[in-house]
Parts: structure tokens; sequence; C-alpha cells
């Protein structure tokens, strides 16, 4: 797994995947600027009298408003538009590292969205079915980590896995693989729990699942 992970992170100098990250932090970035803008439209609305420090206090409740909102909305939105950029992102692993591997499948853009709109639905659910955790120090943080770890594992594996092998053989390998998916998900989730890179945390999960999903592949074919 560490081999992967290193791996995946010597692709930043890659120019191609760079241009990738690029395209999906100003997507993001872009998000939560206009909600940055529709929290003021709308704070500044509000049915109260306006004096001198309510206009001051504006812009700093609609900037810490929207800060929450990164801390807790940035890793399912990067992973939204992460799952966009799926496909480039993987073919981009596979033509530095596996050139000599027979070419993917693909995965339809329709089902790569469907994918990545489930993805963000369910860390919603899953951010705030853990909030209490998340409030403790100790045990319930790394409670919440565990969790986030074992479902970013089988999510990442999964979006990856779906462009080479069907459904029922992509949860078979899951199956045999749990526990390398899953501390390959703790990587993961342990990024995505530090601010800003929480946003770029999605782009290097997909790239360390193709890594993971080769070995596991070449492995299993010298079996």
């Amino acid at each position: 797994m560490f081999a992967s992970a290193r791996k995946a992170a010597a692709l930043i100098s890659d120019p191609a995947f760079f241009w990738l990250v690029l395209k999906a932090l100003g997507l993001t970035i872009l998000l939560f600027a206009i909600l940055f803008v529709a929290l003021r439209y709308g704070i500044g609305r509000l049915p109260v009298r306006h004096t001198a420090l309510v206009d001051a206090l504006i812009p700093v409740v609609s900037s810490g408003l929207t800060l929450l909102l990164v801390m807790f909305l940035g890793a399912p939105v990067a992973a939204l538009f992460a799952s966009l950029f799926l496909e480039d992102i993987a073919r981009s692993v596979e033509k530095r590292f596996y050139p000599n591997d027979p070419s993917a499948g693909g995965a339809p853009f329709w089902r790569s969205l469907l994918l990545g709109l489930r993805l963000f639905l369910l860390l919603m659910l899953l951010q705030l079915l853990l909030l209490p955790l998340n409030l403790l120090i100790g045990l319930g943080a790394l409670l919440s980590l565990l969790v986030n770890g074992w479902f970013l594992g089988r999510e990442y594996f999964e979006l990856v896995a779906l462009r080479h092998i069907p459904s029922r053989a992509v949860d078979e390998m899951r199956r045999r693989r749990a526990s390398t998916i899953t501390g390959a998900g703790l990587l993961i989730a342990l990024l995505a729990t530090i601010p800003l890179v929480n946003l770029v945390a999605p782009l290097f999960g997909v790239a360390l699942m193709v890594h993971e999903f080769k070995r596991y592949a070449h492995e299993e074919l010298r079996a």
C-alpha cells in the first residue's frame, strides 16, 4: 500500500495529472465562492435593522459559515468532482505506470457521475452520523476515522475497479482484499481531515486505488 501511495503522490509532478488537480480544485473553490456570495447576500437580506455594527458583522459571519461549510463539505464536494475526472485520472496513472497492460473498458460518464453523486450523498450522511464522535477527543475521533477509512476504501476501490471488471467481480476482489483496501481508505480519510489537503485527497485517493487494483490484479494473475 505504501508503495502505491508513493506512486500516487509522485503523479503531482506529472503535468497532465497536475492540470486535472487544478481543474478539480478550481471547480471546488468556485462552488464555495458562490456559496460565500450567496450566504453574504442572504444574511444581508435578513429582516433585521441594519446598523454599522450589523453591516460590519455580515462579512465576518458569512466568512465563518463558509469556513464551516468548507470543513464539513470539502471532502464530499471534492470527491464528487474527482469522480467527474475519474477516467482522466485513471488513464493518466495507467499510461505512466502500466503502459503494457490491456486498456480498461472505461466507465461511461453518466455512470461515473451517478457513482460520484452517490459517494457525495453517502459521505454527507456519514459525516452527519459521525458528528457526535468527531466532537469527542480520543476514542470518538479514532472510531470516526476508522469508519471513514472503511467507507472511503470501499467506495474508491469500486469507482476504480468498475472500469476493468463487472460489479460481481469487484465485490469478490474487495472481500479478498478487505484489509488492504481499508488501510488505503484510512490513508485517504486521514488526508481528508487536514484543511485544504482534503480538497485534493479524493484525487490522490483515485490514483492510489488505481495502483492498488493493479497490484491485486497482477498478483492474482501470477497465482
